[in-house]
């Protein structure tokens, strides 16, 4: 039995540019097979980061000869929903030169809507509902076998014999992160990463799995099979131990100069934070390192702030989405603008960066909305901004609100980065013009821009990283949102 781990050529968003990240699903995945079922055969074939076309990734496929393929990430950042239309089209390739081969896909948008996604995607055999780390090895065993008993596989969406899609058993999460084996980075080309245009010896990791607050839009949801009970808001997550044994592996081993810890919340327990630290300075580990939180838990410690930026973390992400109460009350953000703007402060005078989230796209947006977030926006001047525009998938709490406001349905434009939707108020090409704006507005502002790229406090990484967002403001991200370009 050989399973092979693809990742076809797809490109990344647009404001981020060239950004080619190891996926950190597959790395999973690809361990936990290697620990557990040691007799089957694991590949890996990353034809993005290899700068493969598709007939080269053909070429190496038919030479691998799997019996598995499987596809799909654990992160949004890959590209949201548009990377469906890609593994849909590379699926549809590799079947025409092995019709044989068994195609899977799961995790982040298919989880939530694994039956759905199989009955309109021929190309793919299974679809895994839910999280993927138990049901993908199970999987590759049993069809190992002379006759496989695929209907005894927890969380997986398959076709019986006569075609029809059946859903298997809802699969409970796994309860404790650390037995997990580490991502098997080995087997992946560590030195072809590159993030935000800039940035060499790039690792992403994902250290929990989860966030406590469930924010209605978020799209986290679509990683979880409906039927567990809130799956999403049940926070797991790796000890400080084991977290710093990964970064520690890839820094020493595997040369990583920038790691970005793309937990949806890492900073849930002071605790957590606190060991990190320690295991951090007790192995003398330097490296630098983003991470998202929400700015209640580091105002909560913000005397860890300063040891923080001591042990590596130069660069931290938090979310504002909007600043009126009826908004935010909405969505369930449960975060405040006045904290939100604590932190920025915070952060700047430890010489930390800070990003924030903010959105447009909600239902009861009008132009007034979106003007007045880019002008409270303005006056919490952080580092730097990275707007989102409302993207509704199916299985975020908001799907049926945002449904009939949907006026493009085209999934190669469901990456945040466009505007797919209407407001109550605002036609799709009146928010999408809004968003250009105020993108451009906010990286427009006197002083803002030198400060970020010049100031000699920040890390070097984060002034590149910054560097991205300011080239991108005035080109990539309103062909995006305006000319309906695609880049993922």
């Amino acid at each position: 039995m050989r399973v092979l781990f693809l990742q076809p050529p797809l490109g990344w968003w647009a404001v981020w540019k060239r950004h080619i990240a190891n996926n950190v699903a597959h790395a999973q995945l690809a361990a936990n097979i290697r620990e557990w079922y040691p007799e089957i055969e694991v590949k890996v074939l990353d034809a993005r980061a290899l700068g493969m076309d598709e007939k080269q990734m053909l070429d190496a496929i038919v030479e691998i000869n799997p019996d598995l393929i499987y596809m799909g990430d654990a992160l949004q950042t890959t590209g949201v929903a548009a990377i469906h239309p890609r593994y849909q089209h590379a699926a549809k390739l590799i079947k025409q030169v092995l019709p044989k081969v068994k195609i899977c896909v799961g995790g982040f948008f298919y989880g939530a809507n694994a039956p759905m996604m199989l009955e309109k995607t021929p190309e793919f055999d299974f679809v895994v509902a839910g999280e993927t780390e138990r049901t993908v090895p199970e999987l590759a065993k049993e069809l190992s076998k002379r006759d496989p008993d695929i209907p005894s596989i927890k969380g997986l969406a398959y076709r019986d014999k006569y075609g029809e899609v059946k859903l298997t058993a809802y699969r409970p999460l796994i309860e404790n992160l650390d037995d997990l084996p580490l991502p098997a980075y080995d087997l992946f080309p560590m030195d072809k990463y590159v993030g935000f245009n800039y940035l060499k010896h790039y690792v992403e990791t994902y250290m929990s799995r989860g966030c406590p607050n469930g924010c209605r839009f978020c799209v986290g949801w679509t990683n979880y099979d409906p039927r567990g009970n809130k799956d999403w808001t049940h926070y797991r997550y790796r000890s400080p131990e084991r977290m710093a044994e990964e970064m520690e592996l890839l820094v020493k081993k595997y040369g990583a100069k920038f790691i970005c810890m793309m937990d949806e919340d890492l900073n849930v327990y002071r605790e957590r934070m606190e060991g990190l630290i320690e295991e951090l300075r007790r192995r003398n580990l330097k490296v630098p390192f983003f991470f998202m939180g929400r700015a209640p838990y580091h105002l909560r410690d913000r005397d860890l702030l300063k040891p923080l930026r001591e042990v590596g973390f130069v660069c931290g992400l938090f979310g504002m989405e909007a600043v009126d109460k009826k908004t935010l009350e909405a969505i369930k953000k449960g975060t405040t603008v006045d904290e939100v703007a604590e932190l920025v402060q915070l952060f700047r005078e430890n010489n930390i960066v800070s990003v924030i989230t903010w959105m447009v796209g909600f239902p009861e947006d009008d132009e007034m909305k979106i003007k007045d977030r880019i002008e409270r926006l303005n006056l919490i001047d952080p580092d730097m901004a990275a707007l989102q525009i409302m993207t509704p998938l199916p299985g975020i709490p908001m799907y049926k609100q945002l449904e009939p406001l949907v006026e493009d349905w085209d999934l190669r434009k469901w990456d945040f980065q466009h505007a797919v939707i209407r407001t109550k108020y605002l036609s799709r090409e009146d928010l999408a013009r809004l968003a250009a704006w105020a993108n451009r507005e906010f990286y427009s502002k006197p002083g803002r821009v030198q400060r970020i790229l010049y100031y000699k406090g920040y890390h070097p990484f984060c002034r590149l990283i910054a560097r991205t967002y300011v080239e991108t403001a005035g080109k990539e991200h309103a062909q995006a949102a305006v000319e309906d370009k695609i880049f993922v």
